[in-house]
């Protein structure tokens, strides 16, 4: 009876151990907040370059994030709460967008952690050495994860373009002072409600 008993653990042990980790679950369960460099390439429908550009993103849950492009153009994209900002630093305006349904965005994904999501991301498969877990979205967004952190999103925007992003240089559960997420304006910016 005792090996019987000792054989079943070790079945039911060895069972566990050969089920793959859910990596996108881990890996959003694990932090309140985040900082990372990414680089982002738009690719046309027969995967030819036709924009990319280069900055940073911040974020702290619940619903805080800067996604601030630098290069080309210095843009910011600027979720405090409720309220969405376009910044655009260059032709000093911003402009207060509509969130209609953060669902179908990948900041729904983003901000919230995987036990709060109806339906998390499923492994799909690898690709060099980057595991790909797939939303059931139509726009099929995609995480990447190498070695447990995340390295990159993919998704298709309703104009069959490929948008891809590239993190480096993440820091997990930075400091964030609440006041970055403020919108603070130049007093010759044009704001647009």
């Amino acid at each position: 009876m005792i090996k019987f008993v000792g054989l079943l653990v070790l079945c039911f042990s060895s069972l566990s151990i050969a089920q793959p980790k859910n990596q996108f679950n881990q890996f959003f369960n694990g932090f309140d907040s985040l900082s990372a460099n990414f680089e982002q390439s738009v690719y046309d429908d027969n995967n030819n370059l036709i924009a990319s550009n280069q900055g940073e993103i911040q974020f702290k849950r619940p619903q805080q994030l800067i996604w601030h492009t630098q290069t080309p153009n210095d843009q910011i994209l600027l979720l405090n709460n409720n309220e969405l900002w376009l910044i655009d630093n260059e032709l000093e305006q911003a402009s207060l967008q509509h969130i209609v349904e953060l669902k179908q965005t990948p900041l729904y994904w983003l901000l919230n952690r995987p036990n709060q999501l109806v339906k998390t991301p499923q492994y799909t498969y690898s690709e060099n050495q980057i595991d790909w877990y797939t939303t059931d979205q139509v726009n099929q967004l995609r995480f990447g994860f190498q070695k447990d952190a995340l390295k990159g999103l993919s998704l298709t925007n309703e104009l069959g373009q490929i948008i891809h992003i590239d993190f480096s240089e993440a820091i997990i559960n930075p400091s964030l002072s609440a006041d970055i997420f403020t919108l603070d304006l130049g007093p010759n910016f044009d704001v647009i409600r």
